[in-house]
């Protein structure tokens, strides 16, 4: 008897109210006596449900807020930070077409003179990127003598408009297929868009050698070499398109809907049958740096062209 009124006792607080019960997780769930749910009562859930909603309306409110001034202060034509000491820089990197979008991550254009379906996908990649200079719309002829210099301090100026019959006439046209139909393809080789960029002439006898006989003051000269000793020995006869390369007048860039941008094209008349040949071409202004490493100012690429039959494909 004495241990059972001892134990009752033990359940007795000091200022005599009994101890309560420890709460199960199923009364967490559902009290019914204390008309709870989840440890809260309808109108406690109602209250911070209530908080709840005014706190992230205001807090989308300030975040649409932020972005809108922040918006305010971007140039929709001119990147916020481009130049010296930006991860765009000042060193234009140089592209290259055909380069298929099927197959982004190879450099390689290959092809069988005695397979016309070989070459359909380099033609309708061509295609597609002449297709952007159909439109002469907001463009301008230019002579000789004119130039985009205007374009960054007139916003009534317009771009000129880039010829394209230089390639016509060198048989590297959509009607030549690009030369892949006679086995001597031509390459679009182009540099990247970078916001007030021109190029800048070499000093007096600063020209370098590979490019001295058809380097052209204001222009961007290209220069296309085997990488290695075994490919500069089989890269054949090289023809650029214009000789002096991609025309500076065309310079500087601006972001314009109708902007032409300044290319060059590079034939290769004589590149071996069945023998893969990779190629490095380089564009040569003063303002150009070449980095092997980076391969900052030029770019690679392999050509093999096959002169066989093609295997038929197995039937289903």
């Amino acid at each position: 008897m004495e241990k059972m009124r001892n134990g009752e006792e033990n359940k007795t607080l000091m200022n005599g109210e009994a101890k309560a019960e420890p709460e199960t997780f199923r009364q967490f769930l559902y009290n019914k006596q204390k008309g709870t749910v989840l440890g809260r009562t309808g109108t406690s859930w109602c209250q911070i449900t209530v908080f709840y909603i005014i706190f992230y309306i205001f807090l989308s409110a300030f975040f649409i807020g932020c972005l809108a001034i922040f918006l305010k202060t971007l140039d929709p034509k001119v990147p916020r930070f481009y130049g010296k000491g930006t991860i765009i820089g000042v060193n234009p990197g140089v592209g290259y077409q055909p380069w298929l979008k099927e197959n982004p991550d190879s450099t390689l254009i290959k092809f069988n003179l005695q397979d016309s379906k070989s070459w359909e996908p380099y033609v309708k990649q061509l295609d597609g990127y002449f297709s952007r200079y159909n439109n002469i719309n907001d463009t301008r002829e230019c002579g000789a003598e004119d130039s985009n210099e205007a374009l960054q301090t007139d916003p009534d100026s317009l771009p000129c408009r880039f010829d394209l019959g230089l390639f016509e006439k060198a048989n590297c046209g959509a009607k030549d297929q690009y030369g892949f139909k006679s086995g001597k393809p031509c390459v679009v080789v182009s540099l990247n868009r970078l916001i007030g960029w021109r190029p800048v002439d070499y000093d007096g006898n600063s020209v370098p050698e590979e490019i001295k006989s058809r380097y052209k003051s204001g222009s961007i000269t290209i220069n296309c070499e085997g990488a290695t000793p075994f490919d500069k020995e089989h890269l054949g006869k090289v023809k650029y398109i214009p000789e002096a390369g991609i025309d500076g007048r065309y310079y500087p860039y601006v972001f314009l809907p109708s902007y032409q941008q300044p290319i060059a094209m590079v034939k290769f008349d004589t590149i071996p049958r069945n023998k893969l040949v990779i190629v490095e071409c380089r564009a040569y202004a003063s303002n150009i740096e070449h980095d092997v490493s980076t391969r900052i100012g030029m770019v690679y690429f392999e050509l093999f062209v096959e002169d066989k039959k093609p295997v038929a494909a197995p039937a289903a």
